[in-house]
């Protein structure tokens, strides 16, 4: 009788993985428009710089399970006019790293940041020049389609300080932009 037993050996289930039913990995390319507000301190005073702005922005993405990760550049200009001091126009090179949620994600991006700054002295003249600095932030996107993605953003840049050899010292200026935008996945 214990010729005829037999032993059937279970093969291991494959370890689960909790994926994102939507692939986020790919090249992107799209738009953006928004608030920003900018701040410009020199000489001990604060000028607030409040204005809407349009931009565009590419990246690539990568995913690992849920985890989204990938790189994004982005140009805006600012249609601020009227002061003494101007951000004409911003841009960044960004990491962002994401959770996604099948055709949601969550994502935090920092990366280097720069702006375009003009600043108009009396008795001096006009001056313009480039900043940089560093910019942090977050947001999320959404899946419409498997191609089009729309983006809720907040990101905060500080561009540093910078001489604009007026004579009156560093100029500082620092940025808060919420934008929307939408992008079309390749």
């Amino acid at each position: 009788m214990a010729a005829d037993i037999t032993f059937e050996q279970s093969t291991p289930q494959p370890e689960q993985q909790n994926f994102s039913g939507f692939d986020w990995s790919g090249f992107y390319l799209g738009a953006q428009g928004g608030y920003t507000r900018n701040k410009a301190t020199y000489l001990g005073l604060d000028q607030n710089l409040n204005s809407g702005s349009a931009g565009v922005h590419a990246g690539y993405n990568f995913q690992h399970g849920n985890i989204v990760y990938g790189i994004e550049n982005d140009f805006n200009y600012n249609f601020e006019k009227g002061n003494e001091t101007n951000l004409e126009w911003d841009a960044s090179g960004r990491a962002r790293v994401g959770y996604a949620l099948d055709r949601n994600l969550i994502f935090a991006t920092a990366g280097l940041a720069a702006a375009g700054g003009k600043i108009d002295v009396p008795a001096v003249g006009k001056k313009d020049d480039i900043l940089i600095g560093w910019t942090a932030g977050g947001g999320i996107e959404h899946a419409l389609t498997d191609n089009i993605l729309i983006r809720g953003e907040y990101r905060y840049s500080d561009f540093g300080n910078k001489d604009f050899g007026t004579g009156i010292g560093k100029v500082s200026a620092d940025q808060q932009k919420i934008t929307i935008g939408a992008s079309y996945k390749f």
